[in-house]
């Protein structure tokens, strides 16, 4: 593995997109030196699972025909985990060529257009094209896009391809139905972006990411408050309006040791009701019902 190549340079920052792609395009990988068992890979390339379609290229050479470049590797990358959880040959053929299909762009502009992901998907321009898959590795390194695969076993080309942004415009089209449907159906989950990671700094490690989720911010409160003390929880009422959860009452049942420990539990600014518990005159629990409002 080369240890001296690093994104640094590049991540997040896309000023000179001709030094990029003569750097990720050039073959400065053994791959008898990458982190995969060579073995694997000479299998891979018996069986015609290694090329893939590259519409850009780098102005340097003097290297080893043998070698390969940024973008192949982590398609390599790719080939180790779809066949490490159970994907066939031809399961990997499918999914390459639908990342292979290919954007037409005119080179009446330069290569810095197709670097800039201002491509004409139209078949007229046929002088120069950049796959999707090429896309995808440029938009990660470039716009820091945290990228990930939902592969299905029963439709390996059907794929879904996400981002937090690509929900955001699904939620914003009133698409959460279809998007449950993409998350609960049995998956096998690549974060692509997680390739990139070992070729930059600890400092710059950071993609655009969040926790990706279905949930409204509302549910997703609701959940998060429940899991604060849940080994005390006795019950939760959760009130809604036009179907959007607008206030939680939660109910904990707690021990006290001391009556004067009560008031550590009474907390300023809370919207609380207390069921102090009583034996032979001394207290033994108390409940406490606390109330929140979910929306703003």
């Amino acid at each position: 593995m080369d240890s001296k190549f690093t994104l640094d340079p590049y991540f997040g920052d896309l000023s000179d997109p001709e030094s990029l792609i003569n750097y990720i395009y050039t073959p400065l990988f053994l791959k008898t030196k990458i982190d995969v068992l060579y073995f694997d890979v000479l299998n891979w390339e018996k069986y015609d699972l290694l090329s893939i379609d590259l519409g850009l290229n780098t102005i340097n050479t003097g290297f080893k025909k043998t070698a390969i470049n940024f973008v192949q590797y982590v398609w390599i990358k790719m080939i180790e985990a779809l066949t490490k959880y159970g994907f066939s040959y031809d399961d990997i053929r499918a999914i390459r060529a639908k990342l292979n299909q290919k954007l037409h762009y005119s080179l009446s502009f330069s290569q810095t257009i197709a670097a800039k992901i201002s491509i004409q998907d139209s078949d007229n321009h046929k002088e120069g094209f950049i796959t999707e898959f090429e896309k995808l590795v440029m938009l990660i390194i470039a716009d820091r896009k945290n990228y990930k695969f939902f592969f299905y076993k029963d439709a390996p080309a059907d794929f879904f391809l996400f981002e937090d942004s690509t929900l955001d415009r699904w939620r914003d089209f009133n698409e959460d139905e279809l998007l449950r449907e993409k998350f609960n159906k049995d998956h096998f989950s690549f974060s692509l972006y997680k390739v990139f990671e070992p070729f930059l700094s600890e400092e710059l490690h950071q993609f655009d990411t969040r926790s990706v989720t279905i949930l409204s911010s509302e549910e997703d409160k609701v959940l998060r408050m429940l899991r604060r003390d849940y080994n005390n929880l006795k019950s939760i009422t959760i009130r809604f309006n036009k179907s959007k959860p607008t206030h939680l009452e939660i109910k904990t049942t707690k021990q006290v040791s001391a009556e004067s420990r009560i008031m550590e539990h009474i907390q300023k600014r809370d919207y609380s009701t207390i069921v102090i518990q009583t034996v032979d005159g001394s207290v033994v629990n108390f409940e406490n019902t606390k109330k929140y409002k979910l929306g703003y």
